[in-house]
C-alpha cells in the first residue's frame, strides 16, 4: 500500500507540473514575441551602422553608436537635463508625499471628497495634463499671465518656458502634480499599517507630535519610502508627454527620452536611437535593481 500511494503522489506531481507548463507556455511565447525578440531586434540595430540613408552600407559597427551617443553634446544636454528631472521630482514627490500622507491620515469631514480630488491628477493621462498646463503657461493668454498682470505684478506677458533651468522647473512641478497623488497613496498605506496603540504608547511616555513624526512614523515608512522612491524616479526618467505637449522638442528642456525619439524618427536614425535607448534601459535597470535591494534591506 505504501508503495501505491507513493506511485499515484508521483503521477499526481508529474500531472500537476504537466498542467503548470501547459499554462505557463503560452505567456512565455507572448512575452518572447512582444519583448524578447524586439530587444534583441533593436540590439542588433544598435550595433549596426546608419544604412543608406547615411552613405555607407549597413554593417557591423561594435560599440561605436554608443560612443557616438555617449559623445553628442545635444545627448550629454538630455542626460544632464534628465537628471535635473529626477532630482527635483523625486525630491517633491517624497517631501509632498509624506506631507499630504500624513494629513489625509488623520480622520475629518470630507475625507473621502479630498482623497478623490488627490486621485484625480493621476487618473488623468500625462497628455491631457500637459494640454491643460499649457494652457496656463501660455504667454499669449495663459491664465497664469492673466493673473499675475491682474494683480500688477508682472508689466508684461512672460515666456514661461523660454528659460532653460527656469522651463525645466516648471515642466517638473507639472509632472509632481501628475504623480503626487500615486506617491501619497503609496505613503498612506504605509501610515495605515502602523497600529495606533505605538502612537498612544508615545504620547503616554511624553513624545510630542514632532518626535513621534521623527522617531515613530519616518522609520515605519521605510518600506513605502522606497516603494515611492523607486516608483517616482523610474516615471521621472522616462518623462516624455509633459515636455513634448508643453515645449516640444527644445534643446532647453530636451530629456533623454525626448533625444530618443528625435534621433530615431525626426531624424530616422535607427542606429544610434536604439544604442541610445538601450543605455537608457540600462541605467534604469541600474537604478530599480539598486532600489529593489534597498526595499528588500528595509523590509528584513
Amino acid at each position: 500500500m505504501p508503495g501505491r500511494w507513493n506511485r499515484e503522489g508521483d503521477r499526481s506531481a508529474r500531472e500537476t507540473q504537466i498542467l503548470g507548463w501547459i499554462l505557463v507556455v503560452p505567456a512565455m511565447a507572448a512575452v518572447s514575441a512582444l519583448i524578447l525578440y524586439p530587444l534583441v531586434k533593436g540590439f542588433q540595430q544598435s550595433i549596426q551602422s546608419g544604412g543608406i540613408l547615411f552613405g555607407e552600407l549597413p554593417g557591423y559597427v561594435g560599440t561605436r553608436n554608443y560612443r557616438d551617443v555617449l559623445n553628442d553634446p545635444t545627448s550629454r544636454d538630455a542626460m544632464r537635463h534628465t537628471l535635473e528631472y529626477v532630482l527635483l521630482a523625486v525630491s517633491l514627490e517624497l517631501v509632498l508625499g509624506i506631507f499630504v500622507a500624513v494629513t489625509l491620515h488623520r480622520v475629518f469631514r470630507g475625507r473621502g471628497f479630498v482623497l478623490a480630488v488627490l486621485i484625480l491628477p493621476w487618473a488623468l493621462p500625462s497628455v491631457v495634463s500637459g494640454v491643460l498646463w499649457r494652457r496656463v503657461f501660455d504667454p499669449d493668454n495663459g491664465l497664469l499671465n492673466s493673473v499675475l498682470l491682474h494683480l500688477h505684478i508682472i508689466n508684461q506677458p512672460h515666456v514661461w518656458l523660454a528659460s532653460g533651468r527656469g522651463a525645466i522647473v516648471y515642466i517638473t512641478l507639472v509632472h509632481v502634480w501628475g504623480v503626487l497623488p500615486l506617491i501619497s497613496l503609496i505613503f498612506l498605506a504605509g501610515l495605515q499599517s502602523v497600529p495606533d496603540e505605538v502612537y498612544s504608547a508615545s504620547a503616554v511616555d511624553g513624545a510630542g507630535p514632532w518626535r513621534q513624526f521623527r522617531y515613530i512614523t519616518l522609520p515605519l515608512l521605510r518600506p513605502s519610502m522606497a516603494i515611492a522612491l523607486t516608483v517616482g524616479t523610474l516615471l521621472a526618467i522616462s518623462i516624455f508627454d509633459e515636455i513634448y505637449v508643453l515645449n516640444g522638442t527644445a534643446l532647453n528642456t530636451r530629456s533623454i527620452l525626448i533625444q530618443v525619439y528625435n534621433t530615431t524618427f525626426v531624424e530616422a536614425d535607427f542606429a544610434h536611437g536604439t544604442a541610445l535607448a538601450f543605455v537608457l534601459a540600462a541605467v534604469t535597470a541600474v537604478l530599480g535593481g539598486f532600489y529593489a535591494l534597498a526595499l528588500r534591506r528595509s523590509t528584513v
